[in-house]
Parts: structure tokens; C-alpha cells; sequence
């Protein structure tokens, strides 16, 4: 990390970027950018050239992390009036994109869920790992996080409007 673009809490920046490599199956570097502008986000961006020199990469491989994050809408880029440079920034969506992404994979373990519970009635199938009183308390966890997931998704839309 270069000592001109400083993050004030190094062991914060490396456990956001281990938790998006691991969640968003990114790759270290890829990782480390986006961890790097979530946390120091601001309304100019970052050129290019303050990308490559904090992480001091390959512009490859800085051009290729940067691409799959504009690709995946986590950031984008403005061209300046006065300046021939992209800066890159956090995607103004950032937040509700990331609580929308959270709904759909709650809808999905919502509906594969039930279906692997009609499946095991159906088959007759009984397990202490998998018991019907269990399933339903998780069923029921996972309906009332969708529903509150959608209000927050809501909330969120609305304050996007006022801005």
C-alpha cells in the first residue's frame, strides 16, 4: 500500500478484503480495490495511475481487476470535463445492489429449502439432521429476513429518489 493514499486501519482494509474474496469469489487484487474504495470513498474516483500507485501491479492486472468490478457494477467510472482521465469510484447503487443481491440468495435457500422439505415428506424420509420442527423454524427465519430485506431495499430506493 503506497504511503500517499493511506488507510488508517490496515487490520480493517485486510479483513474487508479476505471477506470479499471469500464471499464475492474475487480475486486478492480485485478484492483489495474494491475493499480499497469502499472504504475510502469519496466523490472525485480514483485515476488509474493512484490505483497503480497504491497497489503497485501490473496495469494488466490492475486493468483486469478494474473491469470485473465495473462489469459486476460494485464501481464506475466519470470522465471529467477537464481531464482526459476515468476516475473510478464506488457505484452510487452500491448499498441497495449489494441488499438486493443478499434478497435473491435468501429467495433461493427459501425455495430450495421447501423443495428439499416436500421432497424428504414426500420420500418419507425422517433425520435428526433435517427435522421438520427445524426446517420450519428456518423457513420461517428465512420468510420474515426476505420481508425485512425488501422494506430496508424500499427504504433505501426512496432516499436514492430524494438525492
Amino acid at each position: 500500500m503506497s504511503e500517499k493514499h493511506p488507510i488508517k486501519d490496515q487490520q480493517l482494509f485486510e479483513e474487508l478484503s479476505v471477506f470479499l474474496e471469500n464471499t464475492c469469489k474475487y480475486s486478492p487484487l480485485t478484492a483489495k480495490i474494491q475493499a480499497y474504495i469502499v472504504m475510502r470513498a469519496n466523490d472525485d474516483g480514483f485515476t488509474f495511475e493512484e490505483l497503480l500507485d497504491v497497489f503497485k501491479v501490473s496495469k494488466s492486472s490492475l486493468s483486469t481487476s478494474i473491469n470485473l468490478l465495473i462489469n459486476m457494477n460494485q464501481i464506475q467510472y466519470i470522465n471529467k470535463i477537464d481531464c482526459r482521465k476515468r476516475y473510478f469510484k464506488l457505484n452510487p447503487n452500491y448499498i441497495s445492489d449489494r441488499f438486493i443481491s443478499l434478497n435473491e440468495l435468501l429467495t433461493k435457500e427459501y425455495n430450495f429449502t421447501k423443495k428439499i422439505k416436500k421432497y424428504r415428506e414426500e420420500q418419507e424420509i425422517n433425520s435428526l439432521q433435517m427435522n421438520e420442527e427445524m426446517t420450519e423454524i428456518y423457513l420461517d427465519h428465512l420468510q420474515k429476513a426476505q420481508l425485512l430485506m425488501e422494506e430496508t431495499i424500499e427504504k433505501i430506493n426512496t432516499i436514492q429518489l430524494e438525492n
